[in-house]
């Protein structure tokens, strides 16, 4: 079934926009974790940004998806956790984790979605990424999240 973006979501009342999160969610085929990843990527990509949301290394103070679709404020950090969530939701068997990426060289710090331990999500905005270099990068945070959700 393709699924229908509806980036109006970010703009609805609260109820609302949980409703819609749950309408998208349930709509995913997840039998191809490529076109997952992709579509999940759009419908985050959208959400209004502020500039700090979450601390991206501290798991037990983040919100629950419920929580952050309802309040709205979303950060580069958090739009990872909203797309782990996503996925989780959607189909918890799918490797999903959440890494904090340090890249000294270029200045980056940013957690990101690790879906199927090859499908990096949040690292580039829009797109799938790959893990970085190892010489160039490193994680400080990893954890799944089967053991994040509450």
């Amino acid at each position: 079934m393709e699924q229908q973006l509806n980036h109006r979501a970010w703009y609805e009342s609260p109820s609302k926009r949980l409703s819609m999160w749950r309408e998208f969610r349930n709509g995913l085929d997840t039998k191809n974790t490529v076109e997952v990843c992709e579509t999940v990527i759009k419908w985050w990509i959208s959400a209004p940004l502020v500039n700090i949301a979450i601390d991206p290394v501290n798991s037990d103070q983040w919100p629950t998806p419920w929580e952050m679709l309802h309040q709205g404020d979303f950060c580069n950090n958090s739009l990872a956790l909203g797309m782990a969530y996503t996925i989780y939701y959607a189909n918890p068997d799918i490797e999903n984790e959440l890494v904090y990426i340090t890249c000294p060289d270029t200045s980056v710090q940013k957690l990101c979605a690790l879906i199927d331990n090859k499908h990096l999500l949040n690292f580039d905005h829009g797109r799938i990424s790959t893990l970085p270099d190892e010489k160039k990068c490193f994680i400080s945070y990893r954890s799944k999240v089967k053991n994040i959700v509450k």
